[in-house]
């Protein structure tokens, strides 16, 4: 990866950095309602308009930017964290211990994620730490596999076996040789998973499960916005603008880095 690679993946950090941060720059309050100034179109105190209870659009988009923005976060720091530790004890060893863990990951990749938000919902209701947990049991398992599959074929290679000879103890092994040439396949399988994380999360706000009503998310705004879809098409179209960058440029993020 050259340096103007690494630049570009910098700037588009940036970009979803002040996003997390910009529930902090809403012109308006994004739940605030006022029904007198309901599905006003574009001006200059209102940039993106009013929707159907008057709210301001713009700063519910930059609202749902943060909360979307803070789950892709946090749940794909979870599952690196699990799907690179499963993955790297599941090629490393053998025996007893592979079959377990093999059979913990195809348990997990098993089920849909679906299945995980509509269990987790049933339990402690709709809400970011729901999504949260149902996005992290989903993927970790795919990551945990292609950590497997890498280190599977690291191992074999002639600098592991020149280091074993050398005396290299196990966790230099992994931490030292072994996981340093995985890190670029890890790192562009999660900008993918980051990107289906907010189709998924937008998704199930759309049908109205995962976070609750009481938030501002994407999802929800396009589902509240279909009634007035012939008045005014620019209330879904604002949010679906914004989830069609969102995943494109972690997609970009993983081209890049590739």
């Amino acid at each position: 990866m050259n340096n103007k690679a690494k630049t570009k993946i910098i700037l588009v950090i940036i970009v979803f950095v002040l996003l997390a941060m910009s529930n902090n720059f809403t012109p308006h309050n994004p739940v605030k309602q006022n029904l007198s100034i309901r599905l006003q179109p574009s001006s200059k105190e209102y940039p993106f308009g009013t929707d159907t209870l008057g709210r301001c659009v713009l700063s519910r988009v930059l609202a749902g930017g943060k909360l979307t923005i803070g789950i892709v976060i946090l749940s794909s720091t979870m599952v690196l964290i699990l799907g690179t530790v499963f993955g790297l004890i599941n090629g490393l060893y053998s025996g007893k211990l592979e079959i377990v863990f093999e059979s913990i990951i195809n348990m997990f990749t098993a089920l849909p994620p679906i299945i995980y938000i509509l269990v987790f919902v049933g339990i402690w209701g709709g809400g970011a730490f729901t999504m949260i947990l149902s996005l992290t049991l989903s993927n970790w398992a795919r990551v945990a596999k292609l950590v497997k599959a890498k280190v599977d074929i690291e191992k074999n290679k002639a600098y592991v076996f020149c280091a074993i000879t050398s005396g290299a103890s196990r966790n230099r092994l992994i931490f030292v040789h072994i996981l340093p040439n995985c890190i670029r396949e890890i790192l562009v399988f999660m900008s993918l998973i980051c990107a289906d994380m907010i189709i998924l999360i937008a998704s199930f706000s759309f049908i109205g499960i995962g976070l609750g009503s009481d938030t501002v998310n994407w999802g929800q705004m396009i589902a509240e916005g279909r009634s007035k879809v012939r008045i005014r098409p620019d209330i879904i179209l604002y949010p679906a603008i914004t989830i069609f960058l969102s995943t494109f440029l972690f997609n970009y993020i993983g081209k890049e880095t590739d």
